[in-house]
């Protein structure tokens, strides 16, 4: 599991972990102890995110669109990033 392998690599059983960044980047800061860095973005192992909706549900979906593109236009989106994330999730 992934809370075997940050538990392995923080006891030095393991070298290294390759796993999702959010996930890693989000144990790195409440639970490493500072016993590691990231290092390197490694190629071809993007994963997106999406929010679902229910393939009918056209009216929710195109208000979710019209808030992220109003959030992305106003700059919010910019300073959400910055507070939480030291690297470009969008």
């Amino acid at each position: 599991t992934q809370e075997e392998a940050v538990a392995d690599l923080m006891n030095g059983r393991l070298d290294a972990v390759l796993s999702d960044k959010f996930v890693l980047m989000d144990w790195m800061k409440k639970s490493s102890d500072g016993c590691c860095k990231m290092v390197g973005d490694v190629k071809g192992t993007e994963t997106e995110a999406g929010i679902a909706v229910r393939k009918e549900d056209n009216a929710l979906r195109e208000k979710l669109n019209a808030a992220i593109d109003a959030i992305v236009a106003d700059g919010t989106y910019k300073k959400i990033q910055a507070k939480y994330f030291d690297f470009d999730i969008y």
